[in-house]
């Protein structure tokens, strides 16, 4: 056999070999599933986090507001687990306020009831002279404080009895919000609270920018809504708002204790007056339980309350009001935005800092947070 015969009887050889090698690989790739057992593979899961923000005060150690709060100062917690801090700063507000106009028992909350020295009548029972009040409580302590917030704010107004109205819509002019408050100012009977705070919420909803604020002024009793508790309740959460509380309960209480012990010595015994004695009694403890309700629903959203025991406290209220609303920070911090059944999710902000305080709220509603991060 020739040289060149042997030659190529071994290229071809080694061809036939290489191709038997090659078929299991072949068959790996055909589609066709190897016997044996195979690993699974595993998901990829993508990690998408969101900036969240909050509202949040500071104090230092003797109760005064903190203002050059930085990122270091802070631990933020959400479901228990730590989470960054991005930024600390101070943004404008859109404050909602909310008039509770509601006079159910007797026209309380007008200014308080003026008495003789003498025999510590009422002035009217007297004279039956029913003078009507200059200005009302309610809307004195909303035109200081309105007057008083900071340039770059806006302000909406609500006002509720009967019915709930917008009395004023977004605007960053006071003197247009107080000249709607002064015009459109009218008393109601019922109390359309839930209804109220649930439209408030939505006007809140409608602002892109800036801290969320609700400033209400209220006994928090309702006897008008249609909108339930629970539902007005979610709203405001999902709002992400601040609530702050003037409570009405301490002033009324006095009034109403001051009415119904003059009644006793002054007024004979009759069926009416008996039947009105009890309709302010089965109040007080309305009054407690409502306030209750508005302590933890300012709690809970890192506002603030007060329930002043007069209508001169009252109406200072503003004072504390601006500089609160003023003090606030936005804080924002970042989340991973893991699958879950509960949108409402629990945190906590603690102070890095010696001698820090800070106060904010407990949760926030995960649908509702715009910023994202992939």
């Amino acid at each position: 056999m020739s040289s060149n015969i042997q030659a190529e009887l071994g290229r071809l050889a080694i061809i036939l070999l290489l191709a038997c090698l090659a078929q299991p690989a072949s068959r790996a790739q055909s589609g066709r599933k190897p016997q044996g057992k195979q690993p699974s593979e595993k998901p990829i899961v993508r990690l998408e986090t969101r900036e969240v923000v909050i509202p949040l005060r500071a104090y230092d150690a003797d109760g005064r507001f903190v203002d050059d709060l930085t990122t270091r100062d802070l631990i933020v917690l959400e479901e228990g687990e730590s989470r960054p801090v991005s930024s600390v700063k101070r943004e404008p507000a859109n404050i909602v306020v909310v008039l509770d106009l509601s006079n159910e028992i007797g026209t309380f909350k007008n200014g308080p009831t003026q008495r003789y020295e003498k025999d510590d009548r009422p002035i009217w029972e007297k004279n039956r002279d029913y003078s009507i009040v200059a200005r009302p409580t309610t809307r004195e302590l909303a035109e200081n404080f309105i007057s008083k917030i900071s340039s770059g704010d806006h302000v909406a107004v609500i006002q509720y009895s009967d019915k709930v109205q917008m009395v004023q819509d977004w605007t960053s002019d006071y003197r247009r919000a107080i000249g709607s408050i002064s015009s459109k100012y009218r008393v109601g009977i019922k109390a359309g609270f839930y209804d109220a705070m649930k439209l408030a919420a939505e006007k809140l909803q409608s602002r892109p920018s800036g801290r969320r604020v609700i400033v209400l002024v209220s006994d928090g009793l309702d006897s008008a809504s249609r909108t339930g508790r629970s539902q007005a309740m979610s709203a405001i959460e999902n709002s992400r708002a601040s609530v702050f509380v003037v409570g009405w309960a301490e002033a009324i209480k006095r009034e109403i204790e001051l009415s119904m012990s003059w009644m006793s010595s002054h007024e004979a015994r009759t069926s009416t007056s008996i039947e009105r004695l009890t309709e302010l009694r089965r109040y007080l403890p309305q009054l407690d339980a409502a306030a209750s309700i508005l302590r933890d629903l300012a709690e809970s959203t890192g506002g603030e309350i007060w329930l002043p025991p007069d209508h001169t406290g009252m109406i200072k209220s503003w004072q504390p009001l601006v500089a609160e609303i003023g003090a606030q920070y936005s804080v924002s911090f970042v989340t991973e935005n893991k699958p879950s059944l509960e949108d409402n999710r629990s945190i906590q902000v603690l102070p890095a800092r010696k001698g820090l305080t800070v106060r904010s709220r407990r949760n926030y509603f995960a649908g509702d947070q715009a910023g994202r991060r992939e």
